[in-house]
């Protein structure tokens, strides 16, 4: 989505306070909003914390994100139970409040919707880094919530699917945060030469596409438990590369984790890039596959 195409769907949500406020920023700028019950609304940039007149009772929130969900809030309870759901045009929503004892959310007091961004050629630095003699490296982008992990990846994909050699690249997009796929068309722009498999767990993708795509290389978001790292092991194995993130702040603490200790210790990744806490993938440190560092 463009930033008039984001407002266009966000704006009929909110009271006009909160709209006028949206008019004044510049694209690109809004990184979160965040509604609490009771509270003033916060517009998150990169350099501030705006607070707005809007203060919600709860059942404003709760009509808020109703609203941002097109009326499918509770039919979408799988989702919720992870603590967020995917938006249309890649926006992610994050839900807060009270869990019943089957573990649906029952009761939303708070919630945080962060804008998803595409600003091509971001990613520019770590093209390199991701192909040498025209052969895919496998990469892994290091950083804390907000660093932007997701739109790094996603100009990645875009510039190496796209043009003269490009790759024939799959994405895993087990959120819906990557792509943006409406009805299985990506919404927003990953290249000419990518297939996007979303909604599926990465183990499960990972069989689907190297069986039905045979993909040079792979893009998927956000590693977590043991599972998520055998994947990735499955498909270096069957000759892709993998391109993904992980929450952190630093190589050694990733690496200490019990469920990706396995996958570091074999240094299956060419690279990892650390990103700072600031936001706009800001590049803090680069690491060869042993652990020391490089200067791009």
């Amino acid at each position: 989505m463009t930033w008039e195409e984001t407002k266009a769907f966000l704006s009929p949500c909110f009271p006009q306070e909160v709209r006028d406020e949206m008019e004044l920023l510049l694209p690109g700028e809004l990184r979160e909003i965040r509604v609490r019950a009771g509270q003033p609304t916060a517009f998150i940039t990169a350099s501030r914390t705006a607070l707005l007149s809007w203060q919600p009772d709860p059942r404003q929130v709760e009509a808020l994100a109703e609203a941002l969900s097109g009326h499918s809030l509770y039919a979408r309870a799988d989702e919720t139970r992870q603590g967020y759901i995917t938006l249309r045009g890649g926006h992610r929503m994050g839900l807060c409040g009270h869990v019943s004892g089957s573990g649906a959310l029952a009761d939303i007091g708070s919630l945080c919707i962060r804008i998803a961004g595409q600003w091509p050629g971001c990613a520019d630095m770590l093209l390199p880094l991701c192909r040498e003699s025209g052969v895919a490296q496998s990469l892994l982008l290091i950083g804390p919530p907000g660093s932007g992990k997701t739109t790094l990846l996603r100009d990645l994909a875009r510039q190496l699917s796209a043009g003269n050699g490009a790759m024939q690249t799959a994405v895993i997009d087990e959120r819906g945060e990557l792509a943006a796929c409406v009805h299985g068309v990506p919404q927003l722009d990953i290249g000419c030469t990518a297939d996007v498999l979303d909604g599926l767990s990465k183990p499960a993708a990972v069989a689907w596409l190297i069986r039905a795509m045979a993909p040079q290389l792979l893009v998927t978001d956000e590693l977590s438990g043991p599972e998520d790292a055998s994947a990735v092991l499955d498909a270096m194995a069957c000759g892709a590369a993998v391109l993904t993130s992980v929450h952190g702040v630093g190589l050694r603490e990733v690496a200490a984790r019990p469920a990706l200790a396995g996958l570091m210790a074999r240094r299956v990744f060419a690279h990892y890039v650390v990103l700072s806490g600031e936001g706009g993938g800001r590049v803090s440190a680069v690491h060869d596959r042993s652990g020391s560092p490089v200067k791009l």
